[in-house]
């Protein structure tokens, strides 16, 4: 895979989230750092996350009654905007030329076309599965987080408010809910992570690797559904003990990424602000391990909310320190414990490399 040549960032315009420039497209150096800045985008609202695809580059607008915008790839011109129908979209995917969206304070989520969106027609579908959760403060209802594309043609919604994760599939032009991943009460399922037929899930309220595993079911002609389940198998937690997790007076994972060849998942950690990397090998065959902590190193700065990676540089979007940290990562894909590169940038919310 030829080296990313530019790196975009976008994150929040308005109070309070922070007050940051929206989208802006950065030159990478040969060596992975960050050069000038190459482009910049303008008159977005809180352009929380981005997605390529299509020709085109799909930004969330996190605010009451959002939307999702089309941006022109190179210029990062609005090439078109559509309402996703919810409240504080804060994730989008491309997948075929369709564009799903979390809605995360409404707790759908949306799917419509790329063409749609540069068309600026509204032809959005809304999904949802109601639920909630025992955390009072943050799981009274559902809060969709994160849509993420699976191999086998089914799109994942993280259901943060619910402990759950919904399965969907499009039937006929539209999409239908097929299964749900359930996790233990008091999860808050926030990103997730697929490595073959297991489900890694980052629970924000929690601050564990949750672990299910996708498994066939047995079915009949009246079964309705993908003939799969999800089974939960075990947790662990993001930090180097159980001891330090309960001991943090914030402990917010966000992000969760695995690495190319799949034997390593990183996670970003809010409120003690640290990157965690673990051995997720043993996830295989009929009697797969519990993954185990390979590092964990500080982010560079404050709420680290997203973050990307290559072969040797991870990218850190520090919300609260308005920053972007970036890593170098040794021959193991461990990160150093400092930053190589700070890049200024008002509330960073999502880094792509592209």
């Amino acid at each position: 895979m030829p080296a990313p040549e530019r790196l975009l960032v976008s994150g929040y315009t308005e109070s309070p989230a922070g007050a940051g420039p929206g989208v802006r497209q950065y030159s990478l150096g040969s060596d992975g750092t960050v050069g000038k800045c190459t482009a910049e985008g303008s008159g977005l609202r809180n352009p929380s996350f981005l997605a390529a695809g299509g020709g085109a580059i799909f930004a969330t607008e996190e605010h009451a009654s959002g939307a999702v915008v089309a941006l022109d790839p190179e210029s990062l011109g609005v090439l078109g905007r559509v309402p996703t129908g919810g409240d504080d979209p804060c994730h989008v995917l491309h997948r075929d030329g369709e564009v799903w969206v979390a809605n995360y304070s409404s707790g759908d989520a949306c799917v419509t076309t790329a063409s749609a969106i540069v068309g600026g027609v509204d032809a959005a579908a809304l999904i949802s599965h109601p639920g909630s959760g025992p955390v009072a403060d943050r799981q009274g209802e559902s809060h969709a987080h994160q849509v993420t594309a699976t191999p086998w043609g089914t799109v994942l919604v993280s259901d943060l408010g619910s402990d759950r994760v919904d399965e969907y599939v499009m039937l006929d032009g539209g999409p239908f809910r097929v299964d749900s991943a359930e996790l233990p009460p008091g999860t808050g399922p926030r990103h997730v992570a697929l490595k073959g037929d297991f489900l890694l899930v980052a629970g924000e309220l929690d601050g564990c690797l949750h672990v299910l595993r996708r498994s066939a079911l047995a079915t009949d002609e009246t079964t309705q559904g993908s003939g799969q389940f999800w089974k939960w198998l075990f947790k662990t937690p993001l930090a180097s003990s159980v001891q330090a997790l309960e001991a943090a007076e914030q402990f917010y994972p966000s992000h969760l990424e695995l690495s190319a060849d799949e034997s390593k998942a990183y996670a970003a950690v809010r409120g003690p602000n640290t990157l965690v990397v673990l051995d997720v090998s043993g996830l295989a065959g009929a009697a797969p391990t519990v993954p185990t902590l390979l590092a964990e190193v500080p982010s560079g700065g404050n709420w680290p909310r997203h973050f990307a990676l290559t072969a040797e540089k991870l990218y850190v979007a520090n919300q609260l320190s308005d920053t972007v940290s970036v890593f170098a990562l040794d021959a193991d894909g461990l990160p150093g414990a400092e930053p190589v590169q700070n890049v200024d940038f008002g509330s960073p919310a999502c880094v792509l490399l592209g």
